[in-house]
This record gives structure tokens, C-alpha cells and sequence, in this order.
């Protein structure tokens, strides 16, 4: 009876410091709006770990735009303008949660400008959701044509309390169908339990996610950017 006390109570204990995090920051109600962006744009961005234990999922997508064109087009507008396209396939594709998906929380609606225009390393922004919660963004390397990378964390829905902070990493490639993007998204869990947790949440719900997003990027790549319309263009996940 001991021993199987002891299972249930350790059990127990597991599941209930499972997903512990601090406060977001900037979450305080009795705070004014300068008061919140102040503290936000203070805030210190978790540092990442090399070689730590994440929860990775990688979508490849190509779009029939040559790489120098898509690269500008990107470089320009595309990234600065990339919660957009996540925007875009909240009728579709609602941003995906823990909970049950009859209460999830649908795309980012807009984001507001911290640090810099979004388009340098240290720019920061506020990305905010349909249903009122957020998350930061800060660019941590942009290295076009070929590479982009931001980090997210302070989430403040109910996927925050289980996830430290995410990288998003974009690599850009020429291919004989124009450019070809590597979207690698890394989820560092709060602690050991937390990556059993959310390990669903990202290979499934968060891959059509980034999916949907690539498909609404590209359509507004061929729209805005010169290309070459006998090319192809197709989508292959990993």
C-alpha cells in the first residue's frame, strides 16, 4: 500500500509543477499601457541553450520565385509583415492551444513595434492574438538571402505556462523551382515534464499551423514579387 501511495503521490507532484512558469511579463492589469511596453521592452530575452532538449518541428515549402527576388521582397516587406500571413489563416487554421480546439485561439490579429521596425537583430515586437493574449518576438539573426531567425517567449495563453521560449528559423535556398524555405520552429519545455506535455501540440497542431502560414506567405510573395510564371511550386513537410 506504501509503495503504491508513493507512485500516486510522486505522480501527482509531476503533474502539478508540470507547466510552472512566472508571471508574463507585463501581464500586471493595474499597469498602464507605457507602463506595459516599458516593461516588455526591458524585459530580458531568455537566452537560448545549445544543445538542450527542444521540441522541433521543420516544414519545407517552395515557392516559384527566384531567390534573389523573394529574398528583396522578404528583406522589404515580407518579414516586417509576417504576423500577417499568420493572420491570414486564422479562418482556417485557428493558432493552435492545449485546449480543445473548440477553444482555440484563432491567429494573430496584429503586433506592435517595441524595439526598432522588425527588420535588424534586437528589433522586438508584441504579436497579439484574437483573444486578447500575446507573445514577444525579438529577430536574433538576419543573414538574407539566406537566413532569418527570431525568438518568441512570454506568452501569455494558456501554452505559455509550459514553454520557456521557441526559436523560428528560417533558411532560404535556390531550387530549380525558385526558392526553397526550411522553417525549423524549436520549443524549449519549462522543465522534464513539459516536453511530454506539448509534444503533440507542436508536431501536429503547430505543423498545420506553419503550413497555413507558408501557404498565405507565398500567395502574397507571387502577388507582390517579379517571378517567373512557367515556373512550379510545391510543399513537402518533414
Amino acid at each position: 500500500m506504501t509503495r503504491y501511495f508513493s507512485i500516486a503521490a510522486l505522480t501527482g507532484l509531476v503533474i502539478g509543477v508540470a507547466g510552472c512558469s512566472s508571471t508574463p511579463v507585463g501581464s500586471d492589469p493595474s499597469l498602464t499601457t507605457a507602463q506595459r511596453d516599458q516593461a516588455q521592452r526591458e524585459a530580458m530575452r531568455p537566452p537560448a541553450v545549445p544543445g538542450a532538449s527542444y521540441e522541433t518541428v521543420i516544414v519545407d515549402f517552395d515557392f516559384p520565385v527566384p531567390l534573389d527576388q523573394f529574398s528583396k521582397w522578404f528583406a522589404e516587406k515580407g518579414a516586417s509583415e509576417f504576423s500577417v500571413f499568420m493572420t491570414g489563416t486564422a479562418s482556417r487554421f485557428p493558432l493552435p492551444s492545449l485546449r480543445s480546439s473548440s477553444s482555440a485561439v484563432l491567429g494573430a490579429v496584429y503586433s506592435d513595434a517595441l524595439i526598432g521596425s522588425w527588420k535588424t537583430v534586437g528589433d522586438r515586437r508584441r504579436v497579439i492574438f484574437a483573444d486578447g493574449t500575446s507573445a514577444l518576438e525579438e529577430m536574433t539573426a538576419v543573414q538574407l538571402p539566406r537566413r532569418f531567425q527570431y525568438e518568441v517567449w512570454n506568452l501569455t495563453n494558456d501554452t505559455g505556462r509550459y514553454i520557456n521560449y521557441a526559436l523560428s528559423d528560417f533558411r532560404f535556398s535556390g531550387s530549380d523551382r525558385g526558392t526553397h524555405i526550411r522553417w525549423e520552429y524549436s520549443f524549449r519545455p519549462e522543465g522534464l515534464p513539459d516536453g511530454w506535455f506539448i509534444s503533440r501540440f507542436v508536431h501536429e497542431d503547430f505543423r498545420q499551423f506553419m503550413e497555413a502560414t507558408l501557404t498565405a506567405m507565398g500567395k502574397q510573395a507571387r502577388a507582390e514579387a517579379v517571378y517567373d510564371e512557367t515556373a512550379g511550386s510545391a510543399g513537402t513537410v518533414n
